[in-house]
């Protein structure tokens, strides 16, 4: 009998070594792009036509929301611009110092940027809408639904959101 126990306790640490690198492989990944070693679907050549943000994906209908978008494009733009820069002059072995001024221009830049969108959440929110509908519960825009999803269960009266719109 304890001989019995012991080939069926071999038996069961061959087969989980045996099967081990088979899991650790995970299950298909059924006819995605890579996975088998297919090649990305735009090829290896940019601009890939889902690449960029938000700003490549809407359609302003007004001169206000139109400046906002083309703002945007440009700084993004140059963020883009003064990173590749940054990546050539690290690959290239340059000097920290203009290293580091390079890194405090995007720095400079992306705070630009953050304060653009920042005081133009509303417009950016209503560009956003009506170029998808909305989200949330409600589909009254972004996060809207939420909010009135939890005044209808009742909120805690320290909620900094409560009975706010």
């Amino acid at each position: 009998m304890k001989r019995a126990w012991m080939v069926l306790a071999v038996a069961t640490v061959v087969t989980a070594i045996t099967i081990s690198p088979v899991l650790a492989q995970g299950r298909g990944r059924g006819n995605a792009y890579g996975a088998k070693g297919q090649p990305c679907p735009y090829g290896y050549t940019q601009p890939n036509p889902n690449a960029g943000g938000w700003w490549t994906r809407v359609s302003p209908t007004d001169p206000q929301q139109k400046t906002f978008v083309e703002q945007v494009k440009a700084l993004h733009e140059q963020i883009r611009q003064k990173q590749f820069e940054l990546a050539q002059m690290q690959a290239n072995g340059a000097d920290q110092s203009a290293i580091a001024a390079k890194q405090a221009e995007i720095d400079a830049l992306r705070d630009q940027l953050h304060q653009l969108q920042f005081s133009n959440r509303e417009l950016k929110q209503g560009i956003m809408q009506q170029n998808r509908g909305g989200r949330g519960f409600g589909g009254g825009g972004n996060g809207q639904g939420v909010r009135q999803r939890s005044q209808m269960r009742g909120t805690a009266p320290w909620c900094p959101y409560a009975n706010t719109r």
